[in-house]
């Protein structure tokens, strides 16, 4: 398998030459995939056409070291993190290259009223008909399929730009990106009495019972919040404190967001037959605190297992394991169109934003979105930096790496860069389909997940118990959905994990080629760490249900490390922030996973064994041992 590497960030070159001319053009960008036209695939030429140019900014090749000085547990900067101010001076471009972008936009017939440039100077935005910007690029537009959701999304094979503005655009869209699909993972559906060692290994989907037609004597083990007697068949919050030895939170001085893409959201009604049932910590009326970003819509009433299945998780197990540590949910797009990791990051911060919109896909929508209907409305403006990022943010939501362009890529992930230099510290599930990547399905070679192969979030793969009976018998690699782990092919290893990775390689060396995975051990490999993600009781729409996937395992893991937050806090210290360094630097802080795999693509995928691995990462947290390594830093 031919394997481009890029750098973990992309360098600004600062030259700007004369005005380009018709002959300077060159393709900036081209399409490497083969995607399906739409019906005949045309277009109408005066349909107008909002268009973002994503500009080059300046230090990025700085920013892992950036990071690393206060990150890095023997860096005498750790944890003096920067403000979101500090962040836009230092890498926002320079003046004379917006300058540049713009002249050749007024060269073309677009003035500078038209084009419009953002609060951090990272984006200029333009509205213009498709016919003015197939001129602009040199390129044609049409209709695709998308190859996942299968609606329909504007784009084009290739545009070209002026020779000498390279240097100054990442890239522009809508062009050859599909933008980011990301979508609830599937999860096993079980009823409550369907868990015996039988069913457990079949796959079939089972309705549920509702709550109030299981005999009482059936739920008698969950009407303490200290039985553990059952956690081989059904995880609870009390089973996950007594496996990773975990208190119950006192504190409520840090913060915790738990991320929820489109119509996926939670019902108060399910968190409080969860509270009664199995977190009798949590008091009755808590609730998380609702951000609505780009539209996002909470329910009130029961819409259907599939809206709720995953907010309802997510909140169920975030609120029980820091209570009373406020919760924040971040709910991100409209109900008719959705949200994307961008519309995320757009909320977040201003500087990755264009005010007016302009990012164009079924996922990552235009604003105005003018799809409001007479049950639903749209939404009508986009959300910039409105959101301050809290300290743990989880994200049980991920994609594929090789359906975006590296530009695309490679900007998103400096975003989560600036995260970390912040001190937020991004949690993200490793997904449920092995080596197949995010989404699944047929492939010959290993597909790297992302945002999981970015190096500046901390990725969380899934286990099992290795015994129904026992806490103490250890785990294994999850044996319902295969955890998501691989290697990038696009982001270069960082320090902080070039240890581990070649002794990987060295100790338990896979027996694929090239052909299968990149195997230099020059690239990003994950997840970073596991929990526990299988048979989770949870509520759903006032049905008991046993749930899988690593979407179980981002909240435990944020919730640990917001609890270490709380206490650090107490003692007069910051957030933890960015926490990959830390964890490589201290895996006897874990409980070393060395059985089970990840199949996937038609293999068995790769084994889990002493030290990090790509199916378990580092092995699943101690948590007596990960507080007193935090606590330890200054």
């Amino acid at each position: 398998m031919k394997v481009s590497l890029s750098i973990l960030v992309l360098a600004f070159a600062g030259s700007i030459s004369a005005a380009p001319t018709a002959s300077s053009y060159v393709v900036h960008e081209k399409r490497d995939q083969i995607h399906r036209p739409r019906g005949n695939g045309q277009v109408k030429r005066d349909t107008i056409l909002p268009v973002s140019i994503a500009l080059k900014q300046r230090n990025l090749d700085k920013g892992y070291d950036y990071l690393m000085e206060v990150a890095h547990p023997d860096s005498p900067k750790y944890g003096q993190h920067w403000s979101a101010a500090q962040i836009a001076e230092v890498f926002g471009p320079s003046d004379s290259a917006v300058s540049a972008i713009k002249s050749w936009l007024a060269e073309n017939g677009i003035g500078e009223n038209q084009a419009q440039v953002s609060k951090g100077l990272n984006w200029v935005r333009f509205n213009a008909t498709i016919g003015e910007v197939e001129s602009l690029l040199r390129t044609e537009y049409k209709m695709f399929s998308h190859e996942v959701t299968g609606k329909p999304v504007l784009g084009c094979d290739e545009y070209s730009i002026p020779e000498a503005l390279q240097d100054h655009i990442d890239f522009i869209k809508p062009t050859i990106q599909f933008d980011i699909t990301t979508g609830q993972k599937q999860k096993l559906r079980r009823s409550i009495d369907d868990v015996s060692p039988k069913s457990k290994r079949d796959s079939r989907i089972v309705t549920p019972v509702r709550v109030e037609e299981i005999q009482d004597a059936r739920l008698q083990p969950l009407t303490s919040p200290l039985a553990t007697s059952t956690c081989g068949t059904l995880m609870t919050p009390a089973c996950i404190r007594s496996l990773y030895d975990i208190p119950e939170g006192t504190l409520d001085l840090s913060s915790f967001g738990i991320v929820e893409l489109g119509e996926n959201t939670y019902l108060q009604s399910d968190l409080e037959d969860f509270y009664s049932l199995a977190a009798t910590n949590v008091p009755s009326g808590t609730a998380p605190i609702f951000d609505s970003i780009d539209g996002g819509v909470g329910q009130t009433e029961i819409e259907g297992t599939s809206t709720v299945i995953e907010g309802d998780l997510d909140m169920e197990y975030g609120i029980a394991l820091v209570s009373p540590q406020k919760v924040t949910i971040y709910q991100v797009g409209d109900q008719i169109i959705g949200g994307s990791f961008d519309t995320l990051l757009d909320g977040l911060d201003a500087s990755y934003c264009t005010e007016a919109g302009g990012d164009v896909s079924p996922y990552d929508p235009v604003y105005p979105d003018g799809l409001s209907t007479e049950s639903q409305s749209g939404y009508d403006a986009k959300d910039c930096g409105k959101f301050a990022p809290a300290s743990v943010i989880s994200i049980s939501y991920s994609s594929n790496e090789n359906i975006f362009p590296v530009s695309y890529v490679t900007r998103m992930c400096n975003e989560f860069m600036k995260l970390g230099l912040q001190g937020v510290t991004v949690i993200l599930s490793s997904g449920d389909q092995g080596v197949a990547g995010a989404v699944g399905g047929s492939c010959t070679e290993f597909i790297p997940g992302f945002p999981a192969s970015c190096p500046f979030v901390t990725v969380v793969g899934g286990t099992t118990l290795s015994s129904s009976t026992s806490l103490t018998a250890g785990e294994t690699a999850s044996t319902s959905y295969a955890s998501g782990g691989g290697f990038s092919n696009v982001f270069a290893v960082p320090s902080y994990q070039a240890s581990a990775i070649s002794n990987f390689m060295t100790q338990h060396k896979p027996a694929y080629t090239s052909a299968q995975f990149n195997n230099t051990a020059k690239t990003r490999g994950y997840p970073d760490l596991s929990a526990t993600s299988q048979n989770f009781y949870t509520i759903t729409n006032g049905v008991e249900s046993v749930l899988d996937g690593t979407s179980t395992s981002a909240p435990v893991v944020g919730s640990i490390i917001t609890l270490i937050n709380n206490e650090r806090i107490s003692a007069g210290k910051k957030p933890v922030g960015f926490i990959n360094p830390t964890l490589y630097a201290n895996p006897s802080a874990f409980n070393d996973i060395t059985t089970g795999s990840n199949p996937g693509c038609g293999t068995n995928g790769f084994a889990a064994g002493t030290g990090w691995d790509p199916v378990t990462g580092l092995g699943t947290p101690n948590f007596p041992e990960l507080l007193e390594v935090f606590m330890a830093l200054p």
